[in-house]
């Protein structure tokens, strides 16, 4: 053994009285034990550890609690109490509301070189602060060896420990959507953040994490802190050699394991941006939807982020619950599809068309279908259910006198037909239900169409295709003003200030961030959808429909008011009622089966915009094409059908917003497992997965055939 002596002389009281503090350590001396004495005069002080049993309960530690344990070291210096006070009264507060609700325990420490007066008392009131104990400072100075001395303290201290981070003090953290994101990344061999490709990758293919905010898992932790931390003569296959910077050292630790779990989160992660330009862009109540932290952030943007992300505080006996979104089903239904059929589409005698409007209908031909069925070069499916009158009396109804060629453009899908021509879908998709449409789509996409307008029958008239040509003159957010969320009725001149179209989240539908700046462009763009605005019973929801006046006309003209095209990763909702499919899009024309119809063309559009974003396509709006004079409806009924969009939409974008950017990094894109993953969130039933499987493999089979 040997014994070190620790002094800490303060001045306080009266006018130079000196106390002097002396505490006497005792350190088992057994060399492998004893953190490099060549650098070190002492080991790690916890001065928290008087009170460490009070400090882990605040940091949600218990004997009884069995989720994973996750700890942060915050490394700061001694003159940045600002940003450590920023952090405690933002993020790490959040911690503290949360901590009973998160998916981990968490412990965090503030990292400090040296312990001096004023962070002692400091210390002494929040109890949250770590003395490395080492006498490098600097910029860039043993960055690597900071980061070993917390990795081993995390060892020695928390051997339970699944996930160990470090992380800046001027990082803010998205507390929720993060721990969220590592709870599904977790691994014993994690290696997670920010991923610079051009910086001393691994011979293995890893790429280097940077050091503002890391993560590793416990086998890591562990096979790291078992190496020998080196500055001479060393084996860099073996030891642990330093380049001064924490995340260069760190991924060169790691460059001799094969089986690390490397996830870089880069489309997550808002990386070392000036303060005025995180200010004027990334600061915005929407912020944690689409990231989980915010690297080089000011005391203001910390505090303005979380005011806008700031968890809100409910007492359970007078309010209900919030959906989540998160997986509450991890077990799928088994077996998900199974068939007999020998094929999943036949081809009838009705000949091709590149333009094919769908209609699905239990009533007699209104005026939207007769104006549909006398357009030129459009071809019309009207997909007939178990209450649509019969063929003969229906097509009598809408067919010119004299007019032979109307079988060669027009097509009467009954039942029966629909049975026999696509009998996987007809199987899955239950009768008198608004999902009959999909059969309509892919009758259509089997009889060669280019495009595709899906409508309602009481909504009258079609978009003009021809203002729609290449280059044509459209505007869309501007630069640097880009959310997740946009509501588009607005700009197109709604009759009250706050107008939105059925689907849009209610929790935004007050927010100036969904109404961005617009800027004109003729750049061209790749449409993959179209949704045109109704006059006079707009597409609005049963609560508008119940507090506001309906009808009403848009303001807007489409001489002085050019289509509205979202760019890449904005979500806004559209229906089945007036919408125009390019055919780069058809696949994702899939209406879900088992939620309500005044549900289900809204999960469609935001489902489908996800696969827009992951292939460069675009969702437009237009001013009105079309007068919607509406078939009868209880709003009451209305209201009780449209509860999924009420509560579910929100988190629905924000789950969809993170799936098309793990699409694009990964390149995977799959309808049917993405049905799944919705399945386990409880937006869908186990009848959508079927829905899904029977809709690619149908889809497929045309493919394959053609």
């Amino acid at each position: 053994m040997e014994w070190r002596v620790h002094s800490v002389c303060m001045l306080s009281g009266l006018k130079y009285l000196m106390v002097c503090i002396f505490s006497v350590i005792l350190v088992i001396g057994f060399s492998e034990h004893l953190l490099f004495s060549t650098h070190l005069t002492w080991q790690p002080v916890d001065r928290s550890s008087v009170r460490e049993i009070q400090h882990e309960d605040h940091n949600s530690l218990s004997t009884s609690d069995n989720r994973p344990l996750l700890v942060l070291g915050i490394l700061s210096a001694e003159l940045n109490s600002d940003f450590r006070n920023a952090s405690r009264s933002t993020w790490l507060s959040t911690v503290s509301i949360l901590q009973d609700t998160l998916p981990f325990r968490i412990i965090y420490k503030f990292l400090l070189d040296q312990p001096t007066n004023d962070t002692i008392v400091e210390n002494d009131k929040y109890n949250d602060i770590l003395f490395l104990n080492d006498t490098h400072q600097g910029r860039a100075v043993k960055f690597g060896y900071k980061l070993y001395v917390w990795y081993k303290y995390i060892y020695e201290k928390y051997p339970d420990t699944l996930l160990a981070a470090k992380l800046d003090d001027d990082v803010f953290i998205c507390v929720p959507q993060l721990l969220k994101r590592l709870n599904e990344l977790k691994s014993t061999k994690l290696y997670y953040g920010l991923a610079h490709e051009n910086k001393k990758a691994t011979p293995t293919g890893i790429a280097c994490i940077d050091e503002m905010f890391v993560v590793v898992g416990k086998d890591l932790l562990e096979r790291i802190v078992k190496r020998k931390y080196c500055t001479e003569q060393c084996n860099k296959t073996i030891d642990l050699i330093d380049t001064n910077y924490g995340d260069t050292s760190l991924v060169s630790w790691l460059s001799i394991y094969d089986d690390v779990d490397f996830q870089g989160d880069n489309h997550r992660i808002v990386y070392k941006l000036s303060f005025e330009t995180i200010a004027l862009d990334h600061v915005k109540p929407l912020f944690c939807l689409r990231y989980v932290l915010c690297h080089k952030s000011s005391i203001q943007v910390m505090k303005q982020l979380h005011e806008y992300n700031k968890p809100v505080l409910v007492s359970d006996a007078v309010t209900g619950s919030i959906f989540s979104g998160d997986i509450v089903r991890t077990l799928l239904p088994m077996p998900s599809l199974t068939t007999h059929h020998n094929a999943f589409a036949i081809m009838d005698k009705m000949p091709g068309c590149d333009n094919w409007a769908v209609v699905t209908t239990i009533n007699y031909p209104t005026k939207a279908v007769k104006s549909m069925a006398s357009l030129p070069n459009w071809c019309l499916v009207i997909v007939a259910d178990t209450k649509t009158p019969l063929e003969s009396t229906y097509l009598s109804e809408i067919v010119m006198k004299n007019n032979s060629n109307y079988s060669k453009i027009i097509k009467y899908l009954s039942v029966k037909e629909q049975t026999i021509l696509y009998p996987l879908l007809s199987e899955i998709i239950p009768l008198n239900t608004f999902g009959r449409k999909n059969i309509g789509y892919m009758y259509a996409i089997h009889h060669k169409a280019k495009l595709i307008w899906d409508f309602d029958d009481d909504n009258d008239g079609i978009v003009d295709i021809n203002d729609f040509k290449k280059h044509f003159h459209y505007v869309t957010v501007c630069k640097h003003s880009q959310n997740i969320l946009l509501n588009p009725y607005p700009y197109f001149g709604g009759k009250e200030t706050r107008t939105w179209p059925r689907g849009f989240p209610l929790q935004y539908i007050k927010s100036n961030e969904t109404l961005p700046k617009l800027c004109t462009s003729r750049r061209n763009v790749q449409l993959g959808i179209l949704q045109s605005l109704a006059n006079n019973q707009p597409d609005v929801d049963a609560i508008y429909r119940m507090t506001r006046d309906v009808p009403f006309n848009f303001g807007a003209s489409r001489t002085f008011h050019p289509p509205l095209v979202l760019p890449r990763g904005t979500y806004a909702p559209f229906n089945a009622q007036a919408t125009l499919w390019f055919a780069p899009a058809f696949a994702y024309m899939a209406l879900p089966l088992s939620v309500n119809g005044r549900v289900s063309d809204i999960w469609r559009s935001y489902i489908a915009q996800c696969f827009l974003h992951s292939k460069n396509m675009c969702l437009a709006f237009s001013s009105p094409y079309v007068i919607q004079d509406r078939n009868a409806h209880d709003i009451l009924r209305d209201f009780n059908a449209e509860l999924d969009l009420y509560q579910k939409s929100k988190q629905l974008v924000e789950f969809l917003s993170l799936q098309q950017y793990s699409f694009r990094q990964y390149d995977k894109l799959d309808f049917v497992e993405l049905y799944k993953q919705l399945y386990t969130r409880q937006y869908i039933e186990q009848l959508d997965i079927q829905f899904a499987e029977a809709w690619t493999k149908t889809l497929a089979s045309i493919t394959e055939s053609a």
